[in-house]
């Protein structure tokens, strides 16, 4: 089986909203997608207003109170003519050096960076030709057949790597094994985005190998 490439990780909206807690916390920033979890976890000890303000957002965009790069946005305070930040909780930073990047306010520190926002949703069918069983997956746009097997893995089959990931071609006449590194237009399984016709979404098989240790 082929070795799959690290590639950038993509995260459907969907899924960053449910990372809402005080023990999970994701934010958004341009698209960009950050675990605040370890500054947080850290910072327990070093509890404060800005903290709550923080984990009050979390699952949430904040794309609104920082410019394209991470630098914070600020305002002109009423009070003292001066500068303040939009966003207050971009002041805090973990106390343990091992929770973060020397230097860097998380908004703009890659320890925290965890991937981006899909560019659109995808609506896939996996076909278990074992089982007859069929359902269906949003997936992001980006990726791989990998990104794929995984995710279906972790919610639905825990044996998924025990089957040949597959793909019909010619009219149904061809079946041919998918690229793991590939995404799913690369292996063919295009859908017409801006079709005026509503089609089927694209269709993976699976094929069992008898092989259960494969994980």
């Amino acid at each position: 089986m082929e070795q799959p490439i690290n590639k950038m990780r993509y995260y459907l909206k969907d899924e960053t909203v449910l990372h809402n807690k005080k023990d999970d916390c994701w934010i958004i920033i341009h698209n960009n997608v950050y675990d605040l979890t370890p500054m947080i976890r850290d910072r327990l000890d070093h509890w404060n207003t800005n903290m709550d303000y923080l984990v009050a957002h979390a699952g949430k965009d904040l794309t609104h109170f920082f410019h394209e790069n991470g630098e914070p946005r600020t305002e002109i305070s009423v009070r003292t003519g001066r500068p303040r930040v939009l966003f207050p909780p971009i002041l805090e930073v973990a106390i343990s050096e091992f929770a973060k990047t020397n230097g860097a306010m998380w908004s703009q520190d890659p320890f925290y960076h965890i991937g981006r926002l899909t560019r659109r949703a995808r609506l896939i069918r996996i076909i278990n030709a074992l089982t007859a069983q069929t359902l269906f997956m949003t997936v992001c746009d980006e990726d791989t057949i990998y990104d794929i097997q995984q995710k279906y893995k972790q919610h639905y089959n825990h044996h998924a790597g025990s089957y040949e990931w597959r793909k019909f071609s010619n009219g149904g006449k061809a079946c041919g094994q998918l690229d793991l590194n590939g995404t799913l237009d690369e292996n063919g399984l295009i859908d017409e985005e801006d079709c005026d016709v509503e089609l089927p979404p694209p269709s993976i098989w699976l094929y069992y190998t008898d092989d259960i240790t494969i994980a």
